[in-house]
């Protein structure tokens, strides 16, 4: 390595240390296709008149659509769609395919997911080094309540690692309690506290957790032997044993034909009664997000889920999904 490719390599690392947002930059070229790419160098210019600038390669493949179109529209990309600034990032691939997207009102391609979009008139093209600076005069413009996506040091903000030391500091305090910042003692304590209403109410119709989880697969899928209700629950460490089966059909909870159970009236009317109890408690719970608060939680449950590992049976992916 050249003594100029280390000082340039050296000044892209110091320019990394300054957190950005990732947008993508679209246009149509000279027959009318959308054109786009990913871009960080967005940045906001006046407010009287609405300007904002974005920088492109002088090498892009789009720098002939971007300089002729005489407009193009800016999308700030939101925490979920890191794929998406992966694929405008790369070249000699249709983009677009399989991408949601419609003509924007100046005509430049508008992507339907995004945190923000900024439509734009091209006002100024200036020569910057290596790059091309558009300035366009904003003419229309909205914002989505979602987390936005963002960029540190070469990597996107949810993938950089933590140290290993910084990791065992939140694990184990100096009195070996869980530290606030332990992502799996969160997890478990929200689940905890969430569920305790719904245990309690229950409790009060002297219901135990895994008669109940019982009861629930009963009602998503009927009638099942002892053996499938056992292979449905064995993760949830709630599997019902024959007793606690020959229970519940004695409550009249559950009917059984001898060969198989399925989910009795009184059975039904629990489960449908405990889920509006806590569809209720969720309502309350919920006021205090906004929209984006909840769609990024749950996005970022439903990562953990599938990072975590697949071993849950379908039924419960199709109950809660």
């Amino acid at each position: 390595m050249s003594i100029a490719d280390e000082e340039r390599r050296a000044f892209r690392n110091a320019l990394g240390a300054f957190a950005t947002g990732v947008t993508i930059a679209t246009t149509v070229d000279g027959a009318g296709n959308p054109v786009g790419v990913t871009a960080s160098s967005f940045n906001s210019v006046s407010l009287d008149p609405p300007l904002v600038l974005w920088s492109l390669a002088k090498n892009s493949l789009s720098r002939d659509a971007f300089c002729i179109s005489g407009h193009f529209a800016v999308h700030v990309l939101a925490a979920s769609q890191e794929d998406l600034s992966n694929r405008f990032a790369r070249s000699g691939q249709d983009k677009f395919a399989g991408v949601g997207w419609r003509a924007g009102q100046i005509g430049s391609p508008v992507l339907d997911e995004h945190a923000a979009l900024f439509e734009c008139r091209t006002r100024y093209q200036y020569e910057g080094g290596d790059h091309i600076i558009m300035v366009g005069e904003v003419l229309r413009h909205e914002v989505c309540d979602v987390a936005p996506l963002l960029f540190h040091g070469g990597r996107y903000v949810e993938r950089r690692a933590r140290p290993v030391a910084d990791t065992a500091r939140d694990v184990v305090g100096e009195n070996g309690d869980f530290s606030d910042n332990f992502l799996f003692y969160l997890i478990s304590r929200a689940h905890f506290q969430t569920s305790r209403a719904t245990r309690a109410h229950l409790a009060e119709h002297g219901v135990a957790m895994g008669e109940y989880l019982t009861l629930s697969i009963l009602a998503m899928e009927s009638p099942l032997t002892g053996a499938d209700i056992v292979a449905r629950l064995a993760h949830t460490g709630h599997a019902p044993d024959s007793r606690m089966l020959e229970d519940l059909v004695a409550r009249q909870f559950v009917a059984h034909d001898g060969a198989a159970y399925a989910l009795a009236d009184a059975g039904r009317a629990l489960v449908v009664e405990t889920l509006a109890y806590g569809k209720a408690f969720e309502a309350d719970l919920t006021e205090d997000f906004t929209p984006g608060e909840l769609a990024e939680t749950k996005r970022v449950l439903r990562r953990i889920i599938e990072l975590s590992g697949s071993d849950v049976p379908i039924v419960w992916r199709d109950m809660v999904g």
